[in-house]
């Protein structure tokens, strides 16, 4: 009886054994399982581009800038550059304007040869273009927003966490920015809720500190970047009843400005 009940622990123990290994062997390898728990997804900037569907198209195109953002070609200022526009293009979607749209449109396709995503941008330039040509303005905005998750997906799954976070830096600081503007134009205090955006703020700057590579994190640039984005979820952490004054939007829109000209170093 004694043998018997020691070979059924025997048996029950090796299974336990396998189990464990089978177990094991399906998780992924600690670099990736450390990048999965340190690096967050972000939500879509437009989230803070709502506020626009309560604006006229006029005002919306005034806020698009007049000076096409550029860099020098180097893979954290494409990066960011991509990111700031897309929200460019998105803004002069809904502003329905033509020719800063095919400018921006341009410039983006410039960029992706040091971030991967040639493919992914090439496509969305061509789709692009066909639809400013026919002033399809619905369906522009709805490709734009295709094919920005499309990018934000391919970076994301490829494991570039770096260049998945600095793009969406650069579209979140570009639409902080313009909204903030905008929401100085005819400041109402209600309206400023959209730019309520603490948690995405929060995980931006995690995402920035989790950042290790050598070639980005030895730029003082970045650095500079960092400490400016630090001070960007400073004043979002500021709010009164999620409203900002406009002081607080001034504050918004001379730090993301500055975050922009980092880049451009």
């Amino acid at each position: 009886m004694k043998t018997r009940i020691i070979i059924v622990l025997a048996m029950l123990v090796m299974v336990a054994i396998v189990g464990c290994k089978k177990k094991a062997e399906t998780l992924p390898d600690a670099e990736v399982t450390a990048a999965i728990t340190t690096y967050a997804p972000l939500p879509t900037f437009k989230e803070v581009f709502r506020v626009l569907d309560q604006l006229q198209v006029k005002d919306i195109s005034a806020a698009i800038p007049t000076t096409l953002y550029k860099a020098k070609q180097e893979e954290v200022r494409n990066a960011f550059s991509l990111g700031l526009l897309t929200a460019d293009a998105t803004l002069a979607a809904k502003g329905r304007n033509k020719a800063r749209l095919g400018d921006i449109s341009a410039q983006m396709m410039n960029l992706t040869t040091l971030i991967g995503l040639e493919d992914e941008v090439n496509q969305m330039g061509a789709d692009l273009k066909t639809l400013i040509a026919k002033e399809k303005w619905d369906e522009l905005e709805q490709a734009l927003d295709v094919h920005k998750k499309r990018v934000e997906d391919k970076l994301w799954d490829s494991e570039s966490y770096d260049n998945y976070t600095l793009m969406l830096m650069g579209g979140w600081v570009e639409a902080a920015n313009r909204v903030a503007w905008l929401l100085k134009q005819n400041y109402s205090a209600e309206k400023t809720k959209v730019l309520d955006q603490k948690g995405t703020f929060n995980s931006l700057v995690g995402n920035l500190k989790q950042i290790k590579a050598e070639h980005i994190v030895n730029q003082p640039e970045f650095k500079e970047a960092l400490a400016f984005v630090e001070q960007i979820k400073g004043v979002i952490d500021a709010d009164t009843d999620k409203t900002y004054s406009q002081a607080q939007l001034d504050e918004i829109i001379k730090i993301t400005e500055q975050v922009k000209t980092s880049f451009q170093k």
